[in-house]
């Protein structure tokens, strides 16, 4: 009995102590650049999901690309992640920004993907009625060889009717 006594007593002391919060980092980054590092880093987590191959055979490590970019180093991004993460709704509130920049660049490729399919379909008009045009010019070209062409037959069978009157043509001149 004594035995169990003292284990939920040292249990107890220890499950009494205070959790030790995180320290405010030295360099504290503002929250709207930790959602905007946040969400970059989303995307780049969408993208490794969907190329991971491509990734790893470039050696691409785009973490660091994405730390470069703002300027800070993976410690200071650890150390704020690790604070803000700390303030639990604060966090979530983050998360909750994080994720509509992530709907609204949705929404904004959408639009493009439109946009660029739109101009694909009218390149693609476009260039069936170059086609067709040129096919129409092609064929009046042809026409007029063929009008050309019987014309110079016409001339052809003049000038062989006009030899072969003069071969056959009596000494006399008269046929």
């Amino acid at each position: 009995m004594r035995v169990v006594l003292y284990s939920i007593a040292v249990l107890f002391f220890f499950a009494c102590q205070s959790i030790e919060k995180p320290a405010e980092p030295k360099v504290m980054l503002e929250e709207d650049l930790m959602v905007d590092i946040l969400t970059d880093i989303a995307f780049i987590q969408a993208a490794k999901m969907s190329s991971r191959k491509v990734f790893d055979e470039k050696a691409i490590n785009p973490e660091n690309y994405i730390l470069r970019k703002y300027g800070i180093d993976s410690i200071v991004f650890a150390e704020n992640n690790v604070w803000y993460s700390d303030q639990l709704e604060r966090y979530a509130e983050m998360f909750t920004r994080v994720k509509n920049n992530i709907e609204q660049s949705k929404i904004k490729y959408e639009k493009l993907k439109k946009e660029e399919d739109s101009i694909k379909k009218i390149q693609d008009s476009i260039k069936k009625v170059k086609d067709t045009l040129s096919d129409k010019e092609k064929l009046q070209e042809l026409e007029e060889l063929e009008g050309s062409k019987s014309e110079i037959e016409n001339e052809m069978e003049l000038e062989m009717e006009r030899a072969k009157s003069k071969r056959f043509r009596n000494p006399s001149g008269k046929e």
